[in-house]
């Protein structure tokens, strides 16, 4: 009995079971941090502003060709697409691209043949071959990470589009076709920008050249590394 009952007692020494609570809890919290996100400095999506262009480090435009000058929207439209808001060269959303729309909501929203989901923004290029851009120009020098992806949004065509990230409008860091319905295509890379640089996220009507059905999606965020 004696020997029952000191077994008894070691198993049940209290410290013992500090120690083994303390073991299971540290590395769950020591998980937790590895697992902690980082709010990116700058998002494409989440800093869209239908009331400016210039829109802070964002512009959206147009450029006829690729590293031409960039031309800024002029003409806002929120009505065509119920939910969608958008930037135009001229007319409205559904007949006149090139174009930037935003999903306004929390939902996907489809129209015709083409869906955006609230993580993307659409991207359209125009009938003679504009290429719609969404530029990010650096407030200051250092050294930025870019993490983003691109995907066709229509179903119907499906998309056929040419993508592409451009410094300075003349050095290409990617291009790419998008020729698949909602399968995206990620890329991130960390650069060294000076105060005033630019990086243009391009989409023209790739390969097959019409702009019919060419509704692209892109999300891009920034974070500057220290």
């Amino acid at each position: 009995m004696k020997t029952k009952s000191a077994s008894r007692s070691t198993f049940f020494n209290p410290l013992l079971l500090i120690g083994l609570v303390v073991l299971l809890f540290f590395p769950q919290a020591g998980s937790a941090q590895v697992q902690r996100t980082v709010t990116a400095d700058y998002d494409a999506v989440r800093d869209f502003s239908i009331i400016s262009n210039p829109n802070g480090a964002w512009s959206y435009g147009w450029m006829s060709p690729l590293g031409s000058p960039l031309n800024l929207y002029t003409v806002t439209d929120t009505t065509t697409f119920n939910g969608l808001s958008g930037w135009l060269e001229t007319g409205m959303m559904m007949y006149a691209p090139p174009l930037v729309g935003h999903n306004d909501t929390q939902q996907v929203l489809c129209f015709l043949s083409f869906c955006v989901p609230p993580t993307y923004l659409q991207l359209h290029p125009g009938p003679n071959n504009e290429v719609s851009v969404v530029r990010w120009t650096a407030p200051t020098s250092g050294s930025f990470l870019f993490q983003g992806r691109v995907v066709g949004l229509d179903h119907g065509g499906p998309t056929t589009t040419g993508f592409y990230v451009v410094l300075n409008s003349n050095n290409t860091l990617f291009s790419g076709n998008i020729n698949v319905y909602k399968s995206p295509v990620s890329l991130h890379r960390t650069l060294a920008m000076s105060a005033g640089d630019t990086l243009d996220f391009a989409v023209d009507f790739g390969q097959n050249g019409n702009y019919n059905a060419d509704s692209t999606g892109i999300q891009f965020k920034v974070t500057q590394v220290q």
